[in-house]
């Protein structure tokens, strides 16, 4: 297999990511959502919750499914369904087969699809180029399609406002489907890890900052343009907001290798949730648009960089051989924090009007992942002494 054969097929499957990161565009896509079936905001964000849930269960579950499939089909075998699920979302004509077409279905397979991505990219001949770049792909796409979402739904799209996504999985599917050759896949292993890991007490404290530490970043993102709800500034900076929030998640988990490299990953994460909770608590008292768009910028920043940091703070933990099974299980809070996150902030929302009491919470929440990431480097550093 030539070079250039490999490299085609990489681009493809960091587009494909791409593609599948406009699941972080879903502030954009909720207006459309609420004024097609006429759901309130709980209701609608709900189905992001179940699409983060499905996005931990493709993470999990999808290379055990993919490594079922000849290395040649896999990217095609996951780009198309993610596709055919975004077709059905836009085709729906109820708001249950909407949910169960775009949370469950989008969900899993852009969660198959961030996986297959990052593997594919670690078992490239460049993995601390590529890795990087293809998770910040997936990021890109929110910043990228959450402001398309917003400006085809205000010129009467409605649900087709999805149609740039489903665009790009398209093309990448087809194109995929084209150059597919023998062998052009790296047979990157799927197996599950040999044997059910027991987490200890660090690995479910792991768990407990994870999920605690992700609850505001992941509604931020969900929620970004409802933020400026009430702003007088209109469709163009409910736009910019969703792209700063979607870059600055983006450029969070690109920074992370900086800050990790020279704090190491336990102050590395202490480091990015004190930008969380110091962002999170100006946003609770903002007023003006730039001021709140700039706020949201940073929160998204602190949790790229959380949520590349904490699989690094695993790695500090267990052998290499514990290592999947161990993030995989820690990778579950990140899920929980989907699933009860959004659809408590909208609850609140459409109960108090205000994204205000959610944002408390999340201060409190993230506070509380700090103390724990600075007790266990207290830890740490006791046993390097002893």
């Amino acid at each position: 297999m030539s070079g250039a054969m490999r490299r085609s097929h990489l681009v493809l499957t960091i587009a494909g990511c791409f593609g599948g990161g406009s699941l972080y565009g879903w502030s954009g896509y909720l207006p459309a959502v609420r004024t097609q079936f006429d759901v309130n905001n709980a209701s609608a964000s709900m189905v992001f919750s179940i699409a983060l849930v499905g996005f931990t269960l493709g993470v999990l579950v999808g290379p055990v499914l993919l490594a079922l499939v000849r290395p040649s089909s896999r990217l095609p075998v996951i780009a198309g369904p993610a596709a055919v699920s975004l077709l059905l979302a836009g085709l729906s004509p109820g708001f249950a087969g909407f949910a169960v077409a775009y949370g469950v279905c989008f969900g899993f397979t852009s969660g198959a699809l961030y996986n297959f991505a990052v593997s594919q990219a670690a078992a490239s001949g460049n993995p601390t180029l590529l890795v990087p770049v293809s998770v910040a792909a997936f990021g890109l796409g929110g910043a990228i399609f959450g402001p398309l979402h917003v400006w085809l739904t205000d010129a009467g799209w409605g649900l087709w406002s999805i149609a740039p996504a489903l665009t790009c999985l398209g093309v990448v599917t087809a194109a995929s489907l084209v150059c597919r050759t023998s062998g052009i896949a790296m047979d990157v292993s799927h197996r599950m890890a040999p044997a059910i890991l027991r987490p200890d007490k660090s690995l479910a404290i792991f768990w407990v900052i994870f999920a605690s530490g992700s609850c505001s970043g992941l509604i931020v993102l969900g929620f970004a343009a409802q933020f400026l709800a009430r702003s007088p500034d209109g469709v163009q900076v409910a736009g910019l907001a969703i792209f700063l929030t979607a870059l600055g998640n983006t450029l969070g988990r690109l920074s992370s290798a900086l800050t990790t490299r020279h704090f190491g990953p336990d102050y590395a994460t202490a480091g990015a949730l004190t930008l969380s909770i110091l962002t999170l608590a100006g946003l609770v008292f903002a007023t003006s648009s730039a001021m709140v768009i700039g706020l949201l910028f940073l929160v998204a920043l602190g949790y790229g960089q959380l949520a590349a940091t904490t699989p690094l703070l695993v790695k500090s933990r267990v052998s290499e051989d514990a290592f999947s099974g161990a993030f995989g299980w820690v990778f579950t809070g990140w899920g929980i924090a989907g699933l009860v996150g959004p659809w408590a902030a909208g609850w609140l929302l459409d109960v108090t009007g205000t994204l205000q009491y959610a944002l408390v919470i999340c201060v409190v929440l993230s506070t509380l992942s700090l103390w724990l990431v600075l007790r266990l480097a207290r830890m740490k550093n006791a046993e390097g002494i002893c």
